[in-house]
């Protein structure tokens, strides 16, 4: 009983389609990318009806795509879709045609007052269930397990003891609430998907089909060729450029990690090291202005704050995360010897300035979506216009020139990537819908000050592990969607502001893909490096220690995301580096020379106590740094040819 309960809840796998359902579901990713480019940018079909179109689109596609639990086709074979997938892909397709023709009635209509018709009920419950279903197969049974909570929570308040008890809910009132209002399927999430993120995935992939994604590798290869450790920071810069387009560190570390991890493995790093320089660069890829993965755009809608301020926000605490990987593995590549890539036969070096020259027309549609960013146009109108720009630049790069057949493909690879991250955000809806019903946010609020005793750095540390286990194995999205909705009242009610509290957030969600023991970026790394999963998170977790830092840093130190004065912003950034390479220093045991333990503990004291917005902590971290260097320093003079014969 027991085993066939568990298979209920395992994920599916992506079907390797026959030439025939191959045709089938291209044609319909074609029309899914068709009705998002007519209606999204512009406006030309009516929100409500969009959304419900692109959830229905999305439940078909997943249902032809991916297999259920009870699949028993070999792994790799082509196979055709079975009857029941077949079945329940078209009742999605009908769900869109009833949105389709019935969204302005629904839209019109009084939630809560307006009786559901036999009809509507029948709808309604459609969607749900379905939405669990696609959930379970290509999201897994962590958020699975999420919405069912919250499900539950929705029915049992009347049944519940004291502070959680609430008055409950019909089973009419929720469906209501859930499939025909923008608090449950199709809210913000769903709203953010069926936009933004869909144009800026649509640029991610015809910027990599024009050879845009080449070009970040050459580039950085050029920039890190001769350092030492190469191959890994290739990878760190490399992911950082991609990654921003990409919106998933999954993605994100098949396409780059497949070229740079390889490369790490044959200069000698191990495999666990070299997946996790991968993952960890990957991770942080949706928190580099100026696209920032997706998430930045949930917080456009979550938080009301406008698209430049929090790219312009985000840029010194980016470039802290990436500064803090660089600066691990430029250590680890000391201490064990490691080769520049350039040292590599097989590998040719380029200069940077030649890269540049020969493919300076690549950085054409990433100018044109900053400057289109900062004139403040609707970032879904500046994805397409970023596409558009690639398509035309493609025209006068030789053996990329992308025609109708090459834009094709681009659209239906679109439409397959957003799979994932649509029915992850229609999930998010059922779960943000539980909170709204029941009040659960305010509640959440005022059990974080009861259990802190209204101690801010514990409210900081409670939010931080909520969004880590609330974004096990979910796109970055979903679970900063999640945690915002629950969490960000609380960080405001002690005081932070709201940029800070909403990137706070963004952060450990986007972390959490490479945080053990669900590290879905540390386990696509692993496949690729042929390591283990666990200690390739483990390592990623050591190399990303400034992702855990950094967002505490600028909770207390404010200046460190623009909100303050010149001098206090350049303070910030200089005592927040220094206290990044003190820390990255310690854990690598390397500061211009071998460390020993007591120089390491001292260093990560230094590096801790740096965070503290306080005077006398900063004066102490630099009493504790230089006392390190100092130390150091008079070692080396000890050990350099002829300082014995000086004594």
């Amino acid at each position: 009983m027991f085993p066939v309960l568990s298979r209920l809840f395992e994920e599916g796998r992506r079907r390797k389609l026959n030439p025939f359902w191959t045709k089938i579901t291209g044609a319909l990713l074609f029309l899914f990318a068709a009705v998002e480019i007519y209606g999204a940018p512009f406006g030309f079909v009516d929100s409500f009806i969009l959304r419900g179109v692109f959830v229905a689109f999305a439940l078909s596609l997943t249902f032809l795509c991916y297999t259920p639990f009870f699949s028993s086709a070999p792994r790799g074979a082509e196979e055709k879709v079975p009857l029941p997938d077949i079945i329940l892909a078209c009742a999605s397709l009908l769900l869109g045609v009833w949105f389709a023709l019935n969204g302005k009635d629904i839209v019109d209509r009084w939630t809560g007052v307006d009786p559901l018709l036999p009809m509507d009920r029948a709808v309604t419950a459609a969607l749900v269930l379905l939405v669990l279903e696609v959930t379970r197969r290509t999201v897994g049974p962590v958020l699975l397990g999420i919405i069912l909570v919250f499900v539950a929570y929705s029915f049992a308040g009347p049944y519940l003891p004291g502070y959680f008890g609430h008055r409950g809910a019909s089973l009419e009132v929720f469906l209501d609430r859930m499939a025909y209002t923008y608090d449950g399927i199709l809210g913000t999430p769903v709203g953010v998907a069926c936009t933004y993120v869909f144009m800026f995935v649509l640029f991610g992939q015809v910027f990599n089909a024009a050879g845009g994604g080449n070009f970040f590798f050459r580039l950085a290869a050029s920039i890190a060729g001769r350092m030492r450790g190469g191959p890994a920071k290739i990878s760190v810069i490399a992911s950082a450029l991609y990654g921003t387009l990409s919106g998933s560190p999954v993605s994100d570390v098949v396409t780059t990690g497949s070229i740079t991890i390889p490369l790490m493995k044959r200069l000698g790093y191990g495999a666990d090291f070299s997946g996790a320089v991968s993952a960890s660069a990957c991770a942080g890829a949706s928190l580099m202005p100026p696209i920032m993965g997706t998430a930045a755009f949930l917080m456009v809608d979550v938080a009301g704050i406008p698209y430049l301020e929090i790219a312009l926000a985000a840029v010194i605490p980016s470039i802290l995360f990436y500064f803090g990987i660089m600066v691990q593995v430029h250590d680890r590549s000391v201490i064990t010897g490691m080769r520049p890539l350039s040292d590599d036969p097989r590998h040719r070096q380029e200069k940077a300035r030649t890269v540049l020259r020969e493919n300076w027309l690549y950085l054409v549609p990433i100018a044109v979506l900053v400057w289109l960013i900062t004139r403040r146009v609707n970032p879904t109108v500046v994805g397409l216009a970023a596409t558009a720009a690639t398509v035309v630049v493609s025209w006068f790069i030789p053996g990329h020139r992308m025609g109708l057949r090459e834009i094709c493909e681009a659209l239906r690879r679109t439409g397959g990537g957003i799979l994932t991250v649509a029915n992850a955000s229609a999930a998010a809806g059922l779960v943000i819908g539980g909170i709204m019903l029941t009040g659960l946010g305010g509640k959440f609020t005022s059990l974080v000050f009861a259990a802190t005793g209204g101690f801010s750095g514990l409210c900081l540390v409670m939010v931080a592990l909520v969004c880590i286990i609330l974004g096990m194995g979910m796109p970055v999205p979903a679970a900063y969607v999640l945690t915002a909705t629950l969490a960000a009242p609380a960080l405001l009610e002690f005081g932070f502001s709201l940029m800070s509290s909403h990137l706070f957030i963004v952060y450990f969600s986007a972390i959490s893909a490479i945080t053990p023991p669900v590290a879905v970026a540390a386990y696509a790394a692993a496949g690729i490096s042929e390591g283990n999963p666990n200690s390739t998170g483990a390592e990623a977790v050591k190399l990303s220690v400034a992702a855990y830092l950094v967002p505490f840093v600028f909770m207390y130190r404010p200046a460190l995301i623009l909100d303050g004065s010149a001098p206090e912003i350049i303070y910030a950034a200089l005592v927040s580096f220094l206290g990044i390479f003190s820390f990255a220093g310690g854990l690598e045991g390397w500061l211009c020379g071998r460390l020993g333990r007591r120089a390491r503990l001292l260093l990560i004291a230094a590096g801790m106590v740096f965070i503290w917005p306080d005077f006398r902590a900063d004066i102490a971290g630099f009493v504790l740094f230089g006392l390190v260097l100092s130390g150091q320093l008079a070692a080396r003079k000890r050990e350099m040819p002829g300082s014995a014969g000086r004594r």
